[in-house]
């Protein structure tokens, strides 16, 4: 995870850090990012999940997602 936003400060994350488990038979895995509200006024911050190529298995373009966290006034 990369961008503006930190993970336990402004989101977490669902699942072990840094990894994505795909079950035997599966092609695809689902991992869930919470906003965590707070009372700061800041910009809006963004947080990118980037997949990287391993051993068995490729990674198709694009390998990345991005997201915005609004922060409310």
């Amino acid at each position: 995870m990369r961008g503006t936003a930190q993970n336990g400060v402004d989101y977490t994350l669902t699942g072990t850090s840094g990894q994505v488990t795909i079950a035997a038979g599966q092609s695809s895995a689902t991992v869930t990012l919470n906003a965590i509200a707070d009372h700061v006024k800041e910009r809006n911050e963004s947080a990118i999940m980037a997949l990287a190529n391993g051993t068995g298995y490729k990674i198709p373009k694009p390998a990345k997602a991005t997201l915005t966290i609004l922060n409310a006034p």
